[in-house]
């Protein structure tokens, strides 16, 4: 049996790689923010591992026009039961390799839309450690400026995934019936009075951004134990509802 929710499972370190977003030179040197993004193999791989290299293939990419710009739509489908499911997404040309660039891009895309990759999007622009001098180790990465900014050469290490963003070990693994129990915790101290289910999901997603930041909550397997932990103390400790909100639920 295919379980499709495997798909949006964190992928480990090493198939994550790091691209520079921006950087620039200020009043401290240079400085350097990355973004976290999967290759196009890493979601092969996980397409065969889940559903089997026979049950899924890539669609033949179409060459479209996005608001007068040209872009590639590519599709993956996915074999469910005795159908064919396909999920499209498009990108646009890249400067380097266009063709091959463009395919990847909406591969990575349409991946997306399967789960594939998808708590990356949650990760904002990361700050890299930054060397003007060559560190002479393993795991730097060379760059260099562009033109408005000087032009000079420099080196970046990626930086560390926060624990939601890795896999877990089976014993730190948080289950949907754990999640849905702290769920049912706070509605019933925060939320009582909160019917719309829309309201209960955007309070929940608050107060668990103000105990342990951001992250995708609705989504177990990138809970980590300590936020379950975390969380449920913080529901325990509560002994006024009516006090606290359900928005900053304490005072520091």
């Amino acid at each position: 049996m295919i379980m499709l929710s495997q798909l949006a499972e964190p992928f480990p370190e090493q198939d994550i790689e790091w691209r520079v977003s921006r950087a620039g030179m200020g009043q401290r040197g240079i400085y350097c923010y990355v973004l976290a993004y999967i290759t196009a193999r890493a979601i092969q791989n996980r397409l065969d591992e889940v559903v089997g290299p026979e049950k899924w293939q890539v669609t033949e990419p179409r060459s479209i026009d996005v608001g007068g710009h040209p872009a590639y739509a590519v599709g993956i489908s996915i074999r469910v039961g005795e159908e064919w499911v396909t999920k499209w997404d498009v990108a646009e040309p890249t400067n380097y390799e266009p063709a091959k660039g463009g395919f990847s891009g909406a591969m990575k895309r349409a991946g997306a839309q399967w789960g594939i990759g998808r708590y990356l999007y949650y990760l904002d622009e990361t700050f890299a450690e930054v060397s003007e001098a060559d560190p002479a180790t393993r795991g730097w990465h060379w760059a260099k400026l562009s033109p408005q900014h000087g032009g000079a050469t420099y080196y970046w290490k990626p930086p560390a995934l926060p624990g939601w963003a890795v896999p877990k070990d089976p014993e730190h693994e948080v289950t949907l019936e754990q999640l849905n129990d702290l769920k049912r915790a706070w509605r019933d101290t925060f939320g009582a009075g909160m019917r719309n289910p829309a309201e209960l999901r955007e309070g929940f997603a608050r107060f668990v951004g103000s105990v342990v930041g951001e992250f995708p909550i609705a989504d177990h397997a990138c809970w980590t134990r300590d936020a379950l932990d975390q969380c449920v103390q913080r529901v325990a400790e509560t002994t006024d509802p009516d006090g606290p909100s359900a928005d900053v639920p304490f005072e520091e």
